[in-house]
């Protein structure tokens, strides 16, 4: 392959890829917002669109460190276009069979899937940090979301109109935060992997902004709704337990799907009602997604570069 018709199939695919991302990660970010009827999915949008593009034009470089880490080598046009674009098709491919794989945990299994084919001196060491943190980040969330839920509904103020106006705007302002963090990680990570110069990071940025309008509304329904019916409460617990991990995520360089921490504390706060009913069938398919995708996305990658 050219480099003449590399670049045109790297832009294409990132542009592909980041919107996927971009619509599949705005349900996480604002998805409760919507479920709690706070805001509507326009300006939930705009919201998760603004947040994005500022995080990874503001500290998307950190994921430049754990791409290197996960595959040691600057890689060409060609390889980066054939990572991003198994990364999509592993993304279509769970959607079409229902289950849902998160992108970023994705690329990284594809990511280390290349280096072991290439036996490149990976990072080990950090590859099991994150192992690590994908492993403790749902319990994590589950346990915020549930006790905060229990403390919440103990001291929650007596005036139900000011508590009403200050959970809307702690949701809408935590929204936009947990949306920043997400483009400081997982969103930074694709750009990362086809090289972060200025090109890449605008292409991006207008994938963000089409893949928010157009290929979010089935996973902010199903993050807001599908479980369990979000009160204002439940809304910005969930919301700041899942932008507390991703932020902590992304501080320390680490691949954090914002859907796996979100899920989790939409479980854990339903929980905590013990009157509620909690549909298990959809966070038992996201859970399932996150094994399936990193495993899976490994071997795709292993095979892709010694086939």
């Amino acid at each position: 392959m050219s480099a003449g018709t590399s670049l045109p199939l790297l832009f294409s695919v990132l542009f592909i890829a980041t919107a996927l991302v971009a619509g599949n990660n705005l349900a996480a970010c604002v998805g409760t917002a919507v479920g709690a009827r706070i805001a509507s999915r326009r300006f939930a949008v705009a919201i998760g669109a603004g947040g994005f593009a500022l995080g990874l034009v503001t500290l998307g470089q950190v994921m430049i460190h754990s791409a290197i880490a996960l595959l040691p080598i600057s890689p060409s046009a060609a390889l980066a276009s054939e990572v991003l674009l198994a990364t999509v098709i592993v993304f279509i491919v769970g959607n079409l069979l229902r289950v849902p794989l998160s992108v970023t945990s994705s690329l990284t299994g594809l990511l280390v899937g290349v280096s072991l084919a290439r036996a490149l001196p990976i990072d080990y060491g950090f590859v099991v940090y994150v192992v690590a943190a994908w492993t403790i980040a749902p319990g994590l969330s589950i346990m915020t979301a549930f006790y905060s839920m229990r403390a919440v509904s103990r001291t929650a103020p007596k005036d139900v109109w000011k508590k009403v106006k200050t959970y809307k705007c702690v949701i809408v302002a935590a929204s936009f935060l947990t949306a920043y963090a997400a483009g400081a990680n997982s969103l930074a990570l694709i750009v990362a992997i086809s090289g972060f110069h200025v090109t890449q990071v605008a292409i991006a940025v207008v994938a963000m902004v089409f893949g928010s309008v157009f290929l979010s509304s089935r996973q902010i329904k199903r993050v807001g709704s599908e479980m369990y019916l979000l009160g204002y409460s439940s809304a910005l617990v969930t919301t700041l337990a899942s932008t507390a991990l991703i932020l902590f995520a992304s501080a320390n360089g680490i691949p954090l799907s914002s859907t796996q921490t979100l899920s989790s504390a939409v479980f854990g706060a339903g929980l905590s009602y013990k009157d509620r009913f909690i549909a298990m069938r959809p966070f038992l398919m996201v859970v399932a997604g996150w094994v399936i995708a990193p495993l899976l996305s490994l071997c795709i990658g292993f095979f892709l570069v010694i086939h």
